[in-house]
């Protein structure tokens, strides 16, 4: 175990997902039928409103547009239809844990069918237990449930048609983040070592691009689409240029470096707002500026530098050329058919997701029905962190209750302060707009952020309805707290620990890195650049999966691993150093290929330097075979 790392993946943040103004469209949705129901004295209906519009503006944050409008509706639905179960049952204890087991173990399967399917599984498993919680009459079933798809249509009207944020807003945020990402790491030069540009971004955004290929495609996708993969190609070039100008400035040319960076750093930012209008091109004077910085970069001592520049210029003013015509083609629809046989061989006990599947509903059984049999006031918190908490990975049980409880404590403690200084009484609502506010901004950021945010939504909102408040903070912390206790029980005496699928991964990576090196290896003599992309694309993919399989396996106890974890280390840093290399080749056969007249006047490498790239890719070539047989035999 180690603590610091653990910390690490359970408080990380992604700064760049930080979403004010969204946030304030998706409150807006909130605060009306809350301000509503308490104009007219019905409280409790403006709850279940706001029940509802706070789950379609989260579900809202899913996928591009067309997407989103189908997931906000999908939520809305089930939500009511979860709704009207749940008080139906509420009252009678023997169904509610029935209901609660066949819903959870249903959601879980479903939720394995894509990322919509994930985000509406969750927020019905969470609408269930605390609906069927509050312990309200049967009667109100039908009209809670119209309660709550009204306010997800209201939410739904209000993030779409009336105040949308954006047709292409996702696209274009995706792309501008690889931009932002290249200029954070160009702007942090010189570095003391190789530079491996972090994969996340660029396959975040090829997800978001491929995705709209499920929908309409326009124009302005496919310039984004053609800003994407010359992004690939800078932070290939990236990683050789960064080498180079430690080189140069170790020379003395510290001031014809930095004056290259400024151009290039001027050159992202340039692009970065291109990008957000729908456009990826650079304005003549900035062009100009590039051109002007490379020139300067005279003489022997500063060609390896000039030589790299000079392929990030030509990338960024390749950014003007005209985009390819054709749409991709889209992935054929999966039919229900399909999409049901699939449902039936993942809820198998011999498969992972099956037996998660009944882990799970066993567990939020048995909790529902301990809170309920032991009478405990607002138990159901204990039971939905359950809910909440447990995943089909200790890894991920571990971070996810960390994260929740550092988050809960967060917002006990913010709300205690707000209910000693202000005794709101239902002025409370206010607090509560402002968390949910919060709640939305940083649902992308952090889940710890997300957790703290929402605790103080729910206790103001509890307050605002009169319940005591000295009572309320005290007991989202110790249920929070029991709960993720439960969970991690759970995971620990049924697991499925990942450190045993790590030898075969890391076999898998090693084999994707072999072959996008040997399609790097026929670049350079006039093979297809989009094999060799999509080779790129696989090997990292794997890579990916494998450092963050690497990261979990040392949360794992020790029993549970196959492979010592100084050999996994070994191999994934053997790995990474690979995949720097095959970047840097990968980008040098750039400048080869394709072969036509280079507008920045730079003349292709050397003999001698292709003579040495070549003996480097067959050094790397070799690495990744050996990796490959001894992680193999590992395995065996």
């Amino acid at each position: 175990m180690r603590p610091a790392l653990l910390l690490q993946l359970a408080f990380s943040s992604s700064a760049g997902k930080w979403r004010p103004g969204t946030a304030f469209r998706c409150t807006l949705g909130v605060a009306l039928p809350l301000l509503l129901a308490l104009a007219t004295g019905h409280a409790a209906w403006g709850v279940l409103a706001s029940t509802g519009a706070l789950n379609a503006g989260l579900a809202s944050f899913n996928g591009v547009t067309r997407r989103r409008l189908r997931v906000m509706l999908g939520t809305s639905l089930t939500m009511s239809l979860v709704t009207v179960l749940a008080l139906l049952v509420g009252t009678h204890t023997g169904l509610t844990v029935l209901v609660l087991m066949l819903v959870g173990a249903g959601m879980v399967l479903s939720g394995a069918l894509g990322a919509s399917a994930n985000t509406i599984s969750i927020q019905a498993i969470t609408t269930l237990v605390v609906i069927s919680g509050l312990g309200l009459p049967p009667a109100l079933a039908l009209p809670g449930g119209a309660l709550v798809l009204a306010g997800g249509l209201v939410q739904t009207l209000l993030l779409t048609v009336v105040w949308p944020a954006g047709r292409h807003h996702p696209e274009r945020r995706a792309v501008r983040r690889v931009y932002r990402r290249l200029e954070d790491l160009l702007g942090a030069l010189p570095t003391p070592g190789d530079l491996l540009p972090e994969a996340a971004p660029f396959q975040e955004a090829w997800d978001v691009l491929d995705e709209a290929r499920r929908f309409r495609w326009r124009p302005e996708h496919a310039r984004l689409r053609q800003a994407l993969r010359l992004a690939e190609g800078l932070r290939a070039a990236l990683v050789g240029y960064a080498r180079a100008d430690r080189q140069v400035r170790e020379r003395g040319l510290s001031a014809e470096a930095g004056r290259m960076v400024q151009a290039l750093l001027n050159a992202l930012r340039e692009v970065q707002g291109q990008v957000m209008q729908g456009q990826a091109t650079l304005p003549p004077a900035t062009a100009a500026g590039l051109h002007g910085a490379l020139a300067a970069l005279t003489g022997e001592a500063a060609r390896p530098l000039h030589d790299w520049a000079a392929l990030m210029v030509r990338l960024l003013i390749d950014l003007g050329g005209e985009p390819e015509a054709a749409a991709p083609s889209r992935p054929p629809p999966t039919s229900w058919r399909d999409t049901l046989a699939a449902l039936r061989r993942s809820a198998s006990p011999q498969v992972p997701l099956g037996r998660h599947a009944l882990k799970y509903a066993l567990a939020l059984g048995l909790t529902a029905l301990a809170v309920r049999l032991g009478h405990l006031p607002h138990g159901y918190w204990l039971t939905l962190t359950v809910g909440v908490v447990l995943k089909p990975e200790y890894v991920t049980t571990l971070t996810r209750g960390v994260g929740r409880l550092g988050g809960t404590l967060l917002g006990v403690a913010v709300s205690a302060l707000l209910l000693w200084a202000f005794h709101p009484g239902e002025r409370a609502l206010l607090f509560g707009l402002a968390a949910a506010w919060l709640s939305y901004a940083g649902f992308l950021v952090s889940y710890a952020v997300f957790s703290a945010a929402i605790t103080v939504y729910v206790v103001m909102l509890l307050v605002a309805s009169g319940v005591a408040e000295g009572a309320v903070s005290g007991e989202r912390l110790l249920y929070t707290l029991l709960g993720g206790a439960v969970a991690l029980a759970v995971s620990l005496l049924w697991p499925d620990w990942q450190a045993r699928s790590l030898p075969g991964l890391l076999t898998r990576a090693a084999q994707a890195q072999l072959t996008y090196l040997e399609t790097v290896a026929t670049l350079w003599s006039g093979g297809d650049p989009e094999a060799a992309s999509a080779a790129r694309a696989q090997a990292r993919a794997l890579r990916v999966q494998a450092g963050n399989l690497v990261r979990a396996a040392h949360l794992e106890p020790a029993r549970a691993q196959r492979l010592p974890l100084a050999r996994a280390d070994d191999a994934l840093m053997r790995l990474n150093a690979s995949a720097a290399l095959s970047l840097s080749l990968h980008a040098e056969a750039l400048q080869l290929h394709p072969p036509r007249p280079d507008p920045s006047g730079v003349s292709a490498p050397s003999a001698a330097r292709l003579d040495r790239a070549r003996q480097e890719l067959d050094t790397a070539l070799q690495d990744a075979r050996h990796l490959c047989a001894e992680l193999a035999a590992g395995a065996s």
